[in-house]
Protein backbone atom coordinates (compact mmCIF):
# COMPACT_ATOMS: atom_id res chain seq x y z
CA UNK A 1 0.00 0.00 0.00
CA UNK A 2 3.19 2.55 -0.17
CA UNK A 3 1.59 3.76 -3.45
CA UNK A 4 -1.39 5.06 -2.21
CA UNK A 5 0.93 6.78 0.60
CA UNK A 6 2.77 8.05 -1.58
CA UNK A 7 0.31 9.80 -3.55
CA UNK A 8 -1.27 10.77 -0.37
CA UNK A 9 2.06 12.62 -0.26
CA UNK A 10 2.22 13.77 -3.76
CA UNK A 11 -1.23 15.65 -3.17
CA UNK A 12 -0.19 17.43 0.24
CA UNK A 13 2.94 18.59 -1.35
CA UNK A 14 1.32 19.92 -4.69
CA UNK A 15 -1.23 21.76 -2.57
CA UNK A 16 1.13 23.40 -0.09
CA UNK A 17 3.64 24.22 -3.19
CA UNK A 18 0.57 26.18 -4.68
CA UNK A 19 0.21 27.91 -1.57
CA UNK A 20 3.40 28.99 -1.79
CA UNK A 21 3.15 30.69 -4.80
CA UNK A 22 0.87 32.69 -3.50
CA UNK A 23 2.33 33.25 -0.24
CA UNK A 24 5.43 34.76 -2.57
CA UNK A 25 3.36 37.03 -4.79
CA UNK A 26 1.29 38.28 -1.44
CA UNK A 27 3.48 38.75 1.04
CA UNK A 28 3.37 42.39 2.93
CA UNK A 29 0.63 42.99 0.43
CA UNK A 30 -2.26 41.38 1.06
CA UNK A 31 -3.91 37.93 3.27
CA UNK A 32 -3.01 35.09 1.86
CA UNK A 33 -4.32 32.79 4.67
CA UNK A 34 -7.85 33.68 4.50
CA UNK A 35 -8.66 35.04 1.33
CA UNK A 36 -9.58 33.06 -2.02
CA UNK A 37 -7.31 33.04 -4.54
CA UNK A 38 -8.02 35.26 -7.85
CA UNK A 39 -6.87 35.76 -11.33
CA UNK A 40 -3.87 38.20 -11.48
CA UNK A 41 -5.14 39.54 -14.26
CA UNK A 42 -8.59 40.12 -14.22
CA UNK A 43 -8.84 39.59 -10.49
CA UNK A 44 -11.75 37.00 -10.63
CA UNK A 45 -11.99 35.35 -7.47
CA UNK A 46 -11.34 31.25 -8.07
CA UNK A 47 -13.43 28.33 -7.46
CA UNK A 48 -12.76 25.45 -5.59
CA UNK A 49 -12.18 23.44 -8.96
CA UNK A 50 -10.18 26.23 -10.17
CA UNK A 51 -7.63 25.66 -7.54
CA UNK A 52 -7.06 21.99 -7.56
CA UNK A 53 -3.20 21.48 -8.03
CA UNK A 54 -2.01 20.34 -11.64
CA UNK A 55 -5.04 18.66 -12.32
CA UNK A 56 -7.02 22.36 -13.08
CA UNK A 57 -4.27 23.62 -14.86
CA UNK A 58 -4.36 20.74 -17.54
CA UNK A 59 -8.34 20.97 -17.43
CA UNK A 60 -8.41 24.87 -18.53
CA UNK A 61 -5.20 24.00 -20.71
CA UNK A 62 -3.50 26.72 -18.63
CA UNK A 63 -5.55 29.37 -19.18
CA UNK A 64 -7.95 31.09 -16.38
CA UNK A 65 -11.64 29.77 -17.09
CA UNK A 66 -12.45 33.35 -17.05
CA UNK A 67 -10.67 36.06 -18.68
CA UNK A 68 -8.48 33.13 -20.98
CA UNK A 69 -5.26 34.41 -20.41
CA UNK A 70 -2.32 32.11 -20.10
CA UNK A 71 -1.17 30.60 -17.13
CA UNK A 72 1.86 30.73 -16.62
CA UNK A 73 3.46 27.05 -17.17
CA UNK A 74 6.23 27.82 -13.68
CA UNK A 75 2.89 27.10 -11.62
CA UNK A 76 2.31 23.59 -12.65
CA UNK A 77 6.32 23.17 -12.44
CA UNK A 78 6.30 24.27 -8.82
CA UNK A 79 3.27 22.41 -7.82
CA UNK A 80 5.02 19.34 -8.93
CA UNK A 81 8.19 19.76 -7.88
CA UNK A 82 6.19 20.69 -4.26
CA UNK A 83 4.69 16.95 -5.17
CA UNK A 84 7.71 15.32 -5.89
CA UNK A 85 9.71 16.68 -2.58
CA UNK A 86 7.14 15.60 0.13
CA UNK A 87 6.82 12.04 -1.60
CA UNK A 88 8.87 10.39 1.27
CA UNK A 89 8.17 12.43 3.88
CA UNK A 90 6.13 10.40 7.50
CA UNK A 91 4.21 13.69 8.77
CA UNK A 92 3.83 11.16 11.62
CA UNK A 93 7.09 10.77 12.57
CA UNK A 94 8.67 14.14 13.91
CA UNK A 95 11.80 14.24 11.99
CA UNK A 96 9.98 14.38 9.38
CA UNK A 97 7.44 16.71 10.23
CA UNK A 98 10.61 18.70 10.78
CA UNK A 99 11.93 18.27 7.81
CA UNK A 100 8.66 19.19 5.71
CA UNK A 101 8.85 22.65 7.23
CA UNK A 102 12.16 22.97 5.96
CA UNK A 103 11.15 22.13 2.31
CA UNK A 104 8.27 24.45 2.76
CA UNK A 105 10.28 26.93 3.70
CA UNK A 106 13.05 26.13 0.94
CA UNK A 107 10.69 26.25 -1.69
CA UNK A 108 9.47 29.92 -0.70
CA UNK A 109 13.17 31.05 -1.13
CA UNK A 110 13.23 29.36 -4.69
CA UNK A 111 10.12 30.68 -5.90
CA UNK A 112 10.94 33.87 -4.71
CA UNK A 113 14.79 34.16 -5.96
CA UNK A 114 13.03 32.92 -9.80
CA UNK A 115 10.60 35.29 -9.80
CA UNK A 116 13.01 38.52 -8.27
CA UNK A 117 16.64 37.35 -7.90
CA UNK A 118 16.25 37.51 -3.74
CA UNK A 119 14.27 36.11 -0.97
CA UNK A 120 12.75 37.97 2.37
CA UNK A 121 15.00 36.00 4.92
CA UNK A 122 11.55 35.84 6.66
CA UNK A 123 10.87 32.81 4.26
CA UNK A 124 13.76 31.05 5.65
CA UNK A 125 13.22 32.24 9.21
CA UNK A 126 11.99 29.12 11.05
CA UNK A 127 14.02 27.25 9.12
CA UNK A 128 17.07 29.07 10.03
CA UNK A 129 15.62 28.61 13.82
CA UNK A 130 15.98 24.65 13.56
CA UNK A 131 19.37 24.88 11.91
CA UNK A 132 20.30 27.06 15.59
CA UNK A 133 19.06 23.80 17.51
CA UNK A 134 20.75 21.43 15.15
CA UNK A 135 24.03 22.74 16.06
CA UNK A 136 23.26 22.97 19.40
CA UNK A 137 22.12 19.69 19.38
CA UNK A 138 24.80 18.05 17.19
CA UNK A 139 28.17 20.39 18.34
CA UNK A 140 29.37 17.36 20.48
CA UNK A 141 29.07 15.08 17.68
CA UNK A 142 30.82 17.14 15.15
CA UNK A 143 33.61 15.07 13.61
CA UNK A 144 36.43 15.30 11.54
CA UNK A 145 34.70 13.85 8.06
CA UNK A 146 32.09 16.58 8.81
CA UNK A 147 34.47 19.17 9.14
CA UNK A 148 36.41 17.84 6.44
CA UNK A 149 33.15 18.05 4.06
CA UNK A 150 31.52 21.05 5.23
CA UNK A 151 34.61 24.01 5.31
CA UNK A 152 36.16 23.52 2.20
CA UNK A 153 33.03 24.27 0.41
CA UNK A 154 32.03 26.49 2.72
CA UNK A 155 35.07 29.05 2.74
CA UNK A 156 34.76 28.45 -1.33
CA UNK A 157 31.16 29.78 -1.38
CA UNK A 158 31.77 32.54 1.40
CA UNK A 159 34.64 33.65 -0.83
CA UNK A 160 32.58 33.82 -3.85
CA UNK A 161 29.97 35.79 -2.02
CA UNK A 162 32.34 38.30 -0.92
CA UNK A 163 33.46 38.42 -4.34
CA UNK A 164 29.38 38.88 -5.78
CA UNK A 165 30.13 35.71 -7.71
CA UNK A 166 27.12 33.92 -6.04
CA UNK A 167 24.48 35.56 -3.85
CA UNK A 168 23.99 35.66 0.03
CA UNK A 169 20.93 33.75 -0.46
CA UNK A 170 22.76 30.56 -1.88
CA UNK A 171 25.19 30.14 1.31
CA UNK A 172 22.03 30.48 3.54
CA UNK A 173 20.56 28.02 1.92
CA UNK A 174 24.07 26.17 2.06
CA UNK A 175 24.16 26.22 5.72
CA UNK A 176 20.77 25.31 5.86
CA UNK A 177 21.44 22.48 3.82
CA UNK A 178 24.61 21.35 6.04
CA UNK A 179 22.59 21.43 9.49
CA UNK A 180 19.33 20.55 8.88
CA UNK A 181 20.76 16.88 7.13
CA UNK A 182 24.79 17.18 6.47
CA UNK A 183 27.65 18.46 5.31
CA UNK A 184 27.80 15.62 2.71
CA UNK A 185 24.13 15.69 1.60
CA UNK A 186 23.87 19.58 1.31
CA UNK A 187 27.56 19.18 -0.99
CA UNK A 188 25.75 16.03 -3.15
CA UNK A 189 22.76 18.62 -3.35
CA UNK A 190 25.11 21.86 -4.51
CA UNK A 191 26.59 19.43 -6.96
CA UNK A 192 23.26 18.23 -8.41
CA UNK A 193 21.71 21.57 -8.42
CA UNK A 194 25.07 22.82 -10.42
CA UNK A 195 24.80 19.79 -12.98
CA UNK A 196 21.56 20.73 -14.07
CA UNK A 197 21.95 24.44 -14.33
CA UNK A 198 25.28 23.83 -16.69
CA UNK A 199 23.06 21.41 -18.49
CA UNK A 200 20.23 23.66 -18.73
CA UNK A 201 22.29 26.69 -19.96
CA UNK A 202 24.54 25.16 -22.01
CA UNK A 203 24.95 26.52 -25.45
CA UNK A 204 22.96 29.75 -24.03
CA UNK A 205 25.52 32.86 -24.66
CA UNK A 206 22.95 34.97 -23.61
CA UNK A 207 21.94 33.83 -20.21
CA UNK A 208 25.50 33.23 -19.22
CA UNK A 209 25.83 37.17 -19.05
CA UNK A 210 22.82 37.61 -16.72
CA UNK A 211 21.99 37.17 -13.18
CA UNK A 212 20.57 32.71 -12.61
CA UNK A 213 18.41 32.15 -9.82
CA UNK A 214 20.13 29.17 -8.44
CA UNK A 215 18.27 28.19 -5.28
CA UNK A 216 14.96 26.87 -8.08
CA UNK A 217 17.85 24.83 -9.39
CA UNK A 218 19.20 23.97 -5.59
CA UNK A 219 15.60 22.63 -4.86
CA UNK A 220 15.42 20.17 -7.52
CA UNK A 221 18.88 18.71 -6.28
CA UNK A 222 17.59 18.51 -3.01
CA UNK A 223 14.64 16.47 -4.60
CA UNK A 224 16.92 14.13 -6.49
CA UNK A 225 18.85 13.43 -3.10
CA UNK A 226 15.53 13.05 -1.07
CA UNK A 227 14.47 10.25 -3.36
CA UNK A 228 17.31 8.50 -4.01
CA UNK A 229 18.09 8.05 -0.27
Amino acid sequence: MDWIFEISNFLIGSCLASHACVIVERVGKEDFIFSRSKCTNCNQQLNIFDEIPLISYLLLKGRCRYCKIQIPAEYFVTEFLGGAAFLKIDFSNPHDAITAIVLFNILLAAISDYQSKEFDIAFVAPTLFISALRIIKTFHQINITDLVEFCPIFLLFLYETIKNKIGKGDLIIYLVLTFCFDPKFANLTFLTASIILLSFFIGDEVSKKEPVAFIPFIYIGLIIQLLSN
